[in-house]
């Protein structure tokens, strides 16, 4: 089992890439579909008191990044990873290893923001999502509005997703 897995994390082949893209993303999907959950549940009368004003925010803002960029561009880089290369009848992409970094830069990037829950108001204090809505205008990512580091986890982690995302295309 432990070289089954050994052989999946450290594969640089364009199939299982995809496949990892698709799972990764499913994964995701998950998670933003519970977020949406919740919100749907707060918006089902007026003055329900399911959840405050504030995780509202926070679960509009995590659900927008999550669909955005840890859901619908992952799966479309894994079905491009898996299908591009048989359609054109190559054996694999044309840089397999930045391909493979690629997915692992992906994935860190949502893991960091979801590591915001833990670390979003620092070492010392219970953590938060950020809640700075799914653009981040300025106001909304000040330090009055948004306190913690919270912003800058959500920053990072679409910052390395972002790099993530240019190695398949």
């Amino acid at each position: 089992m432990g070289r089954n897995v050994a052989e999946w994390v450290t594969t640089v082949d364009h199939k299982r890439l995809g496949i990892l893209y698709i799972l990764y993303s499913l994964v995701f999907l998950v998670i933003a579909g519970i977020e949406a959950i919740i919100m749907r549940i707060q918006l089902m009368h007026a003055h329900n008191d399911f959840v405050s004003p504030q995780v509202f925010n926070r679960m509009f803002t995590m659900h927008g990044t999550t669909m955005i960029f840890f859901v619908v561009m992952p799966v479309l880089f894994g079905f491009a990873n898996y299908l591009v290369p048989l359609m054109i009848g190559a054996r694999d992409m044309a840089f397999p290893r930045l391909n493979a970094f690629s997915f692992w830069l992906t994935a860190f990037g949502g893991i960091l923001l979801y590591f915001s829950f833990v670390g979003g108001s620092g070492l010392y204090g219970a953590g938060n999502a950020p809640d700075v809505g799914w653009w981040a205008y300025a106001p909304l990512t000040s330090r009055a509005f948004s306190p913690g580091h919270s912003s800058d986890y959500w920053t990072v982690a679409l910052l390395v997703s972002g790099f993530g995302s240019m190695g398949p295309a």
